[in-house]
Parts: structure tokens; sequence; C-alpha cells
């Protein structure tokens, strides 16, 4: 058996995620008020509640981040560890840590900063994304190239699910003529800027002036990236600042994942997005998610019988 962790990204979050966790283990307790501590205000209150900033990027980052580095921490110690690791966005932070680039209150500090980067960013800019589902995606790239640099795309999902990013009124524009183009359905997300485009270019250049002023490891040689949907081989620092207005490389990280051998996925953070895309690539593979208590012993229980060769 070969396991791969794979970390959700933003706009998974939701209220209360993590809270039957919280109470039953002190680990994941022992994560949460870390962060707390660490970051001068009670984060769990926000995620423990129905809290609108649960929605804002500078609070929704750092959230997820929190409770995917409690559950990988679980996890790790039931004894399953990861063979191989990635994210997906944001979630690449927990692959991060996970591959031990930084610790818990560096990974904390650094994406604290880059959501706030992230946020001013978007702030000045009305961006939108969409989702174009059953169009494979150098069919997408012709229909876009009209657009001039205006919209590209954000998101590989899989093969027949790609998001598109830019200009809001221009990813409208770009919705119909892809439907018009074959696609057969185009969905307005509802996020808050046009991530991972040309118009975080002034969030890029700021988190890099800010990462030159601090020490990352090198990581551990089972970290697969956004950039490039391939195992890292760069400088790390370049890496997280270009992550920004790149493109998600994500069905080609599992491809690769694929081809070492990985047979389990075990996604932690919250919801099962990446769960749900890994199946549309291959559905023979064993995917599991740890989310709460219900998830967390149906994975430990697969794991178990993987182990012993009864799945």
């Amino acid at each position: 058996m070969k396991i791969a962790f794979l970390f959700s990204g933003q706009g998974s979050q939701y209220s209360f995620m993590g809270k039957e966790l919280y109470d039953e283990y002190q680990i994941v307790k022992d994560t949460f008020i870390e962060a707390n501590t660490f970051l001068g205000y009670d984060l769990t209150s926000i995620i423990f509640s129905e809290n609108e900033k649960l929605n804002d990027t500078k609070y929704a980052q750092l959230a997820i981040f929190t409770f995917e580095v409690a559950l990988k921490r679980l996890i790790n110690s039931f004894g399953v560890t990861s063979d191989l690791t990635a994210g997906l966005s944001l979630g690449e932070y927990g692959a991060y840590l996970d591959s031990e680039v930084f610790d818990f209150e560096q990974g904390l500090d650094i994406i604290m900063n880059r959501s706030k980067f992230m946020s001013e960013s978007a702030s000045k800019v009305n961006g939108g994304m969409s989702a174009i589902l059953g169009m494979e995606p150098s069919e997408i790239k012709k229909v876009l190239s009209k657009f001039e640099g205006e919209v590209s795309i954000a998101n590989y999902n899989t093969y027949g699910q790609t998001v598109i990013t830019g200009d809001k009124e221009s990813v409208i524009i770009a919705n119909e003529e892809l439907l018009d183009n074959g696609a057969k359905r185009a969905i307005l997300l509802n996020t808050s800027g046009a991530f991972h485009s040309k118009y975080m270019e002034e969030a890029r250049i700021s988190f890099t002036e800010y990462l030159k002023g601090i020490t990352l490891n090198e990581p551990l040689n089972k970290l697969l990236i956004n950039t490039t949907g391939d195992y890292f081989k760069e400088n790390i620092k370049n890496v997280m600042s270009s992550q920004i207005t790149s493109s998600v490389m994500f069905f080609q990280m599992i491809e690769k994942m694929l081809e070492a051998g990985i047979d389990t996925f075990i996604e932690l953070g919250p919801g099962k997005a990446l769960s749900g895309f890994v199946k549309k690539i291959n559905r023979k593979l064993t995917i599991l998610n740890i989310e709460d208590i219900a998830s967390l012993n149906k994975t430990l229980k697969a794991v178990k019988e993987n182990e012993n060769g009864t799945i």
C-alpha cells in the first residue's frame, strides 16, 4: 500500500468544521489552541460559530490550514503517514508542512501574509471564477485565446472539469462562448477574486518580498506542486510566490502519483472535493477523507484492511 495525502483548498470551509474531532481528541484541540495563541485572537470562535468572517480570505485560509494541520497530526498519531503529498492551491501549504518545509507557527505566519496580500489584490479588481464542465482543457484554451489574457485557466481539476478566472464580466462572456462551443455546463463560482490569474500579480510581488525575509527548509522528496503538476525540483520560495498567479495542475499531480504506484488517497480538510476529482480520474483506487469522527474511523478501518490485504 502506498498512501498520498491531499490537502483541500479555499472554498471548502464550513462553520463548525472539526468541532467533533476537537471535542474528542486532545491533539486536535491543542492545534487549534496553538493557532489562537500565535495569532493573538480566537480563530476557533470564528470556525465554531455561524460567522461571516469564515468566508473572508484573511480568516478562511488560516482556518483551513489550522484544521488540516490538526488532521495531519491526528492521522500521524495513528501511525498513518504519506508516501507522497500535495494540495489544491491553499492546500499546498498543508503539503509543505507534511514535507517539512516549515513548522506550524511559521506556516501560520506565511499564510497570514499570503492571505492579506491576496485579499488586498482581490479588492482592487472585480474578479470572477467559473467551473467549466464537460469540455477538454485544450478546447477551453482555444476559446479563451479570444480574450487576450483577460480570462485564463485557474485549475485543471479533472479531464472534464476546469476552472477559469479573470475579470468577472469577461468570465461571464467566456461562459457563454464555452457553452456555445460544446461545454456542458458553466457555473459561476462564489469567490472574492480572480485567483490564479494575472490580477493577483500585486499579491505575488508583495509575497515574494515577504518570503525574502524568512528561512525555509528544502522539502522532503515526496512533494508534488501545483505550478508544474510534477515533483518539486526548484526554489521553494519561487514555487510559493508563482503559485499565486499560476494555474493549478491538479489532475497532472494525480497522474504522477499513480505512476509512482500510489493506490490510496486520503483527503485531509473540509469536504470531499478532491476525493471527487480523484474518483473521476480513476474510480478503482482507494479514496478516503478525514473531516469528522465517522470519516476518521472509516479511513483507519480501510487503511488497516488494506495493510492486511483484505481490500
